[in-house]
């Protein structure tokens, strides 16, 4: 899967390969798990899974450059999925009372984060289509 993307970061601090002793540069999945808080909602090989969908290999460096929507929509997707079984949601994020609750923070989690997969995908110049961001708004 290849796209036309405009580098939006000029410096490369967000392509380093990963040094763990120097705590430098993130793989994809480490990424992932940042952007997930550490939850484990799924076991290591589903999440590596939901990366490939997307079209990251695991253990890639991390280069917001390239890979940041993509993270992102995986993010995305691993979360929907929540939506249709909230009981196991509620087992790792305890602090809701009802499923109801729940279920809303969960549906604003997904609304936000699919505006900033957007956002990014409109000042990263995607040419996935000239009509992608025809209606897009800020």
């Amino acid at each position: 899967m290849t796209s036309n993307k405009n580098k939006q970061y000029q410096d490369e601090q967000y392509n380093r390969t990963p040094d763990y002793e120097m705590g430098s540069g993130f793989s994809n999945y480490d990424r992932l798990m940042v952007e997930l808080n550490n939850r484990m909602y799924y076991e290591k090989e589903i999440y590596e899974k939901f990366l490939n969908e997307n079209g990251l290999n695991a253990e890639d460096t991390f280069d917001k450059n390239t890979d940041h929507a993509q993270l992102l929509e995986t993010v995305y997707s691993i979360l929907q999925t929540l939506l249709s079984n909230i009981d196991m949601y509620r087992k790792i994020e305890t602090e809701f009372v009802t499923s109801g609750q729940a279920a809303t923070a969960l549906q604003d989690r997904l609304k936000n984060l699919r505006a900033e997969i957007n956002r990014i995908k409109a000042e990263m110049h995607y040419d996935d289509s000239d009509f992608t961001f025809m209606y897009y708004t800020r």
